[in-house]
């Protein structure tokens, strides 16, 4: 099980699919700003995604990989 901690400023974050095919959840921002989780799978990525948009995460979320 993986902790990440989540900032503040984070804002709407959705679902991306990355290299390898891989579902992750992505604040949309590149470089320094970019904030993003890799999940097994889209039902996985969907929900870590509607976490942090609802702010029910108390700064940090923890994700099965």
């Amino acid at each position: 099980m993986a902790r990440y901690s989540i900032p503040p400023n984070v804002g709407k974050v959705k679902v991306a699919v990355f290299l390898g095919n891989k579902y992750a959840v992505w604040n949309g921002k590149q470089g320094e700003h970019e904030f993003r989780i890799i999940c097994r799978d889209r039902k996985q990525a969907t929900q870590v995604a509607e976490k942090i948009n609802r702010k029910d995460h108390k700064g940090e979320i923890e994700v099965l990989n």
